[in-house]
C-alpha cells in the first residue's frame, strides 16, 4: 500500500479541550476526504484531566466537587464510555475512511484490528497483554454510572493479567470512524481515585500502567515508537515521515484550520 495514505501525528501535551477538538477535526478530515486516508495520532495531557463520555452527566460520572476544589478540569469526549482520568500517559487516536484496512461496517472488528496493533507494539517493550474477552471481566460492585471506564475492560481492550492496561472508545460516522484510548505510563492511584470518586486500592487491583508492567520506566517517546512499529507490522503499511506536530499546528487544527497533508 502507498505510504501517502497513512499519516502519523506526534503531538505535544495540550489541555483536554484542545485534544478533543483536534481529534474531532482529524476525523472530519477523514470523513470529507475523497481518497482513502488514515491518521494515527499520539498525544499527552498538559495537566491531570478527567474526560467523560459524550452522553455522561458530570454530577454522576466523577468526583466533580473534588476536581473543582483542586483545579482538575474535565472535558467531554466525542466518543462514548465512562469517566477516564488522564495524567502521565500516552493517548492514541486513529481515524480512517479506508475500507481496505478497516471493516467500516463493524465497530467491534475495527476495535479488534487496532487492538492487535497496540498489542504488537507493547510486545516490543517486553509486555505481553491479552485482549479482554468482554463483559465477563466487568466488576459488578459498582453501577454503570459510577464505574470509571478504565477499570471495566470491554471486548478487545488490553489487560495485563487481570488488570486493564489500555482503555478505548469509538465513534462511527457515515464514511469514517474515530477511535482513541488511554495508555497510562504511570498511574497515580491516589489522585485518580480522588478525581473519580472510587477507592485507590480498588483501582490498584483493576488497572496497571506500562512502566509497572514493563518493570522499568517507559517514556512517551519509547512507547510511541513501539506503537508505530506495531501499526506498521499489523497493517503492513509505511507511514509518511511523522508530522512534527508543533503546538501552533495543534492549536490551529483545534480552532478549525484546514488539515494540510
Amino acid at each position: 500500500m502507498a505510504s501517502q495514505d497513512w499519516f502519523c501525528v506526534l503531538s505535544p501535551s495540550l489541555d483536554g479541550a484542545s485534544n478533543m477538538r483536534i481529534d474531532r477535526r482529524l476525523q472530519l478530515f477523514a470523513e470529507r476526504s475523497r481518497r482513502p486516508v488514515t491518521l494515527v495520532r499520539f498525544y499527552g495531557w498538559k495537566e491531570p484531566t478527567v474526560s467523560l463520555g459524550c452522553h455522561q452527566t458530570p454530577e454522576l460520572a466523577f468526583a466533580k466537587g473534588y476536581c473543582q476544589a483542586h483545579g482538575i478540569p474535565w472535558v467531554h469526549r466525542p466518543t462514548g464510555g465512562r469517566a477516564v482520568f488522564h495524567h502521565d500517559e500516552l493517548t492514541y487516536m486513529v481515524t480512517s475512511n479506508d475500507s481496505r484496512h478497516f471493516p467500516l461496517q463493524s465497530v467491534r472488528r475495527i476495535h479488534r484490528e487496532i487492538s492487535a496493533a497496540l498489542r504488537t507494539g507493547l510486545f516490543r517493550l517486553g509486555i505481553h497483554p491479552a485482549a479482554a474477552p468482554g463483559d465477563g471481566l466487568r466488576d459488578r460492585a459498582l453501577s454503570r454510572a459510577q464505574k470509571p471506564c478504565f477499570v471495566a475492560p470491554s471486548r478487545h481492550e488490553l489487560v495485563h493479567g487481570a488488570r486493564k492496561m489500555v482503555g478505548s472508545a469509538q465513534k462511527k460516522t457515515k464514511r469514517s470512524f474515530l477511535q482513541h484510548g488511554s495508555i497510562p505510563l504511570v498511574i497515580h492511584y491516589d489522585l485518580m481515585a480522588a478525581a473519580l470518586g472510587v477507592d485507590a486500592e480498588y483501582l490498584r487491583s483493576k488497572t496497571v500502567g506500562v512502566s509497572e508492567a514493563a518493570g522499568r520506566p517507559v517514556s512517551f517517546d519509547e512507547l510511541s515508537q513501539a506503537l508505530i512499529r506495531g501499526f506498521r507490522q499489523v497493517f503492513g503499511i509505511r507511514f509518511r515521515k511523522p508530522i512534527d506536530d508543533s503546538r501552533e499546528w495543534s492549536l490551529g487544527i483545534a480552532s478549525g484550520q484546514a488539515v494540510m497533508l
